[in-house]
């Protein structure tokens, strides 16, 4: 059915061409009004306004800033409609003379506490209710100078915090002075370096070059649209995380699989029988391509000076292949360094058994007894054992 006049009619006693005719005008009204709403910017500078694809304005406005937006002359009447964040609706309506206006004033009880807010400008250039008012609808954001602060929960972040690599966190950015938008832009760092492509909210710090066994500074920078306005970005405070591999609450070492009871004493020299080791494919797949496998971030691992953490992935070794007749076909050049399922000519190894003789030190630079072993840290450990080389 439809209404006309409070009469109400029936779908066959409808003009379709004047109700089509109706319907379009209302559409191109609304879109060719919204157009015409480039008063409500225009006193606004460059930075202080944007207009998106669907032609949608919005402000910005800097805490404590007070502002007025006056309406053009010719309305006879006028109000301003919008909603503020526990749902209760708001209207202005105030007036000088002819000329009406919207106070912006962050610290008005309708405004208090709004991050953004829509707002609706009816106004009327007649009393014939036939004649459709104008129309403007349009965003304001507001923000506040960034306090930038980094959030970890469970850690005190005003702290030296230490993890294992095992257990890697993930940093929140606060404090940003307005809800996180596309005109809230972030980046993280790391140790006085920029982290490519960070620019999130959130920081993975499996995500990041970060260095094992040392400490590692974290930061990031926050510009807003106030902090624009003093051409300058807030920095947070620095959070400074040491990252162990193997420290007290990490997985253990995978160098010291051993009980106490497996262990053969003699002169500072420790002996196991007989380890099986997984098998181990070098196909360049990225997964088990070494015996022993390189540890991650292997060209940060920096064990030199006393504040690092000697850990397992400190341990300096080298290792000896024999075929299955006991023949040696390939031994370390140098400390740590794997073997890549060649043989001493360089070429590939055939797929089977092997047997191996690891001679480690498991934590070099750490003195006292290990309570694994009951031997020197520093001792010189002996492993042998067999693997299967797959392909």
């Amino acid at each position: 059915m439809y209404i006309r006049d409070g009469k109400v009619l029936s779908m066959k006693n409808i003009n379709w061409h004047q109700f089509l005719i109706h319907i379009i005008l209302i559409c191109f009204t609304t879109q060719t009004v919204q157009s015409q709403c480039d008063w409500i910017y225009s006193d606004a500078n460059n930075d202080g306004y944007s207009i998106d694809d669907n032609g949608q304005i919005t402000l910005f406005y800097c805490e404590n800033i007070v502002d007025t937006i006056w309406a053009p002359t010719g309305y006879i009447d006028a109000v301003w409609e919008y909603e503020t964040n526990s749902g209760e609706e708001c209207q202005d309506w105030d007036w000088i003379g002819n000329n009406f206006f919207l106070s912006i004033d962050s610290n008005e009880p309708c405004l208090e506490g709004l991050s953004e807010v829509s707002v609706t400008f009816t106004g009327y250039i007649s009393e014939d209710e036939n004649i459709l008012p104008d129309i403007c609808v349009f965003n304001i954001e507001f923000y506040n100078t960034p306090d930038p602060n980094i959030e970890l929960d469970g850690y005190n972040t005003k702290e030296q915090i230490i993890i294992c690599e095992q257990n890697l966190v993930t940093l929140t950015a606060n404090g940003l002075g307005a809800a996180y938008g596309p005109n809230t832009m972030i980046q993280w760092y790391l140790n006085n370096d920029l982290i490519p492509g960070e620019n999130d909210i959130s920081l993975d710090l499996a995500n990041t070059n970060y260095n094992v066994n040392a400490q590692n500074v974290f930061y990031f920078t926050v510009s807003n649209y106030c902090t624009m306005l003093n051409d300058s970005a807030e920095e947070s405070d620095w959070l400074t995380i040491t990252i162990y591999e193997g420290y007290d609450q990490c997985e253990p070492c995978k160098w010291e699989p051993f009980t106490q009871n497996e262990w053969i004493e003699g002169d500072g020299v420790g002996t196991t029988y007989n380890q099986q080791f997984p098998s181990f494919t070098p196909n360049d797949d990225g997964q088990n391509d070494y015996f022993p496998e390189k540890p991650v971030n292997e060209e940060n691992r920096n064990f030199e000076g006393t504040e690092n953490h000697p850990t397992c992935e400190a341990t300096i070794y080298q290792i000896t292949i024999y075929n299955r007749i006991g023949r040696e076909i390939w031994k370390s050049k140098e400390n740590n360094d794997p073997w890549n399922g060649k043989n001493k000519n360089g070429k590939e190894c055939k797929e089977g058994t092997y047997y191996y003789k690891m001679e480690y030190i498991l934590h070099p630079m750490l003195e006292g007894i290990n309570n694994t072993t009951n031997l020197p840290h520093q001792a010189t450990i002996i492993s042998t054992g067999s693997l299967y080389l797959g392909r």
